[in-house]
């Protein structure tokens, strides 16, 4: 919302701010949650007490750095689409410049994962193929969601594309519940319920992008239309001009 502010001159109301705050309230309680853990949690997967503090402070502000980036990332393609060019555009630019930043950190940092990743892995479960096909599959889901952020973003705006995204883990919280048997604490659920509503107080203020209306109609001459346009000029925000030799309607 600061991004959209600043970068994109929004408006929001008061009722628009309630509504992030509720959102961080249930993002504040999921992060308790997290550290906080309950016995079956700590005996699956360690009690939050064996990180190193400073590991877990610099691990805290590398997610804030990431998720700061990432909201300012939305507001800049909502910019770009609205303003500079479209979405085919954008999902070209993502595509051609998200494969050379990720082929070149491949080539610096990961040489050796990537040559495990399609080595030889002895008396493992998981073969080649299968591991193609996941990584196959991760991709062409990373290709969705961008191709659908870049949609929701040409009708909407990017505060509340990146308020619903808080509750994406939903479908990973379903997916350890019935598949790995994975139970969260009930504060948790807690923290998902304030989310959702904290978007939906969010939504029941006005859209912060406004009514958009079209610098140009162009109508076919017609007398009673004509007359009816004449009448209800009052009423349209803006300056009308209506050519009576063309029949043309021109709103600035």
């Amino acid at each position: 919302m600061a991004f959209s502010k600043l970068l994109l001159k929004r408006d929001y109301h008061f009722v628009h701010l309630l509504g992030g705050v509720v959102c961080i309230c249930g993002i504040v309680t999921n992060t308790v949650s997290d550290l906080k853990g309950t016995g079956s949690e700590v005996e699956q997967i360690g009690s939050r007490e064996d990180v190193n503090s400073v590991e877990h402070l610099y691990g805290d502000f590398l997610a804030i750095g990431g998720a700061v980036l990432l909201g300012l990332d939305d507001v800049l393609s909502e910019m770009l689409i609205k303003d500079y060019g479209g979405t085919d555009e954008l999902l070209f630019m993502k595509w051609f410049f998200g494969v050379g930043i990720c082929l070149a950190q491949l080539a610096a940092f990961e040489r050796g994962d990537f040559a495990e990743l399609f080595g030889n892995q002895g008396d493992e479960p998981c073969t080649v193929s299968t591991r193609l096909l996941l990584l196959s599959g991760y991709t062409f889901f990373q290709f969705l969601d961008m191709l659908g952020e870049v949609q929701f973003l040409s009708i909407s705006e990017a505060a509340l594309l990146n308020l619903s995204l808080l509750t994406s883990d939903l479908w990973a919280t379903i997916f350890s519940v019935l598949a790995v048997g994975f139970v969260p604490s009930s504060l948790y659920f807690v923290a998902s319920l304030l989310i959702v509503a904290g978007i939906v107080l969010y939504e029941a203020a006005p859209s912060p992008i406004g009514h958009t209306t079209p610098t140009d109609i162009k109508i076919k001459k017609g007398h009673h239309f004509e007359s009816d346009i004449t009448e209800r000029a009052g009423n349209i925000t803006g300056n009308v001009h209506l050519e009576q030799e063309e029949g043309n309607l021109e709103l600035t």
